[in-house]
């Protein structure tokens, strides 16, 4: 093996973006109106108190009698729902924070900066303009802030859905990237399904925050590979 293809090797197990959505803009734009739709149809059942609501509150009463019923096998579970959301994602930020600043990887740090951190600016304002109210009853940990959309579930589509994105071309066979992405949807899953459980969210809260973070995901990252992708025409 010559030293080309040994540098070769080392650059392709580098953890960063494929650019893959900056040369196929026509599935980001797809992804962007496809979670926007969500949202849209999501905030006007909410705004016009469609026939979604109504399930809303028929299945949150029917998961809280069945969370305290089986609260001492799965309250623990559900609650690593929350962390996973929430904390797990913060820290894994962090991780991948110092890892591209350590390798100079400019735009996936700006993936992850402007990215989580813009989405999390647009759920602020977002939630305090519907100024939702939860579930009137709450197990695990219990949150105050308005309920719609849920944070847990949008941040938790910018993350798990950016780590699939990034590891999935650099493994070595069909098999692992169909697991790495069957995880990666299984997370998000678990996060959204374990809010309701719990009477954190209604289900319209959890579906307004993947589709928010599905049509935001798809705007900035795809921005950003486009934005790289100029610069180094430019250069080289």
């Amino acid at each position: 093996m010559n030293p080309h293809q040994t540098r070769t090797m080392a650059c392709d197990c580098d953890f960063h973006a494929p650019g893959w959505l900056a040369t196929h803009v026509g599935v980001a734009v797809l992804l962007f109106i496809v979670g926007g739709l969500l949202f849209g149809a999501m905030a006007f059942e909410l705004k016009t108190n469609g026939p979604l609501i109504a399930t809303d509150t028929a299945l949150a009463s029917s998961l809280h009698a069945t969370a305290v019923q089986t609260a001492n096998t799965t309250d623990e579970t559900a609650t690593f729902g929350f962390f996973l959301g929430k904390e797990m994602i913060e820290l894994i930020g962090v991780i991948l924070i110092v890892y591209f600043l350590y390798k100079r990887f400019w735009p996936e740090l700006g993936m992850v900066l402007i990215g989580w951190s813009g989405g999390t600016v647009i759920w602020y304002f977002v939630t305090r303009y519907f100024d939702r109210m939860r579930p009137a009853q709450q197990m695990g940990i219990p949150v105050h802030y308005p309920s719609f959309p849920s944070g847990h579930t949008m941040q938790s589509m910018l993350c798990f859905g950016l780590l699939a994105y990034f590891l999935m071309p650099h493994l070595p066979s069909t098999f692992w990237k169909w697991l790495v992405a069957i995880v990666a949807v299984l997370a998000m899953l678990f996060v959204g399904f374990s809010r309701v459980f719990q009477g954190g969210h209604y289900l319209s809260d959890v579906l307004a925050g993947y589709g928010l973070g599905l049509a935001w995901g798809a705007l900035i990252y795809t921005w950003m590979e486009h934005y790289t992708l100029k610069r180094r025409i430019r250069s080289g």
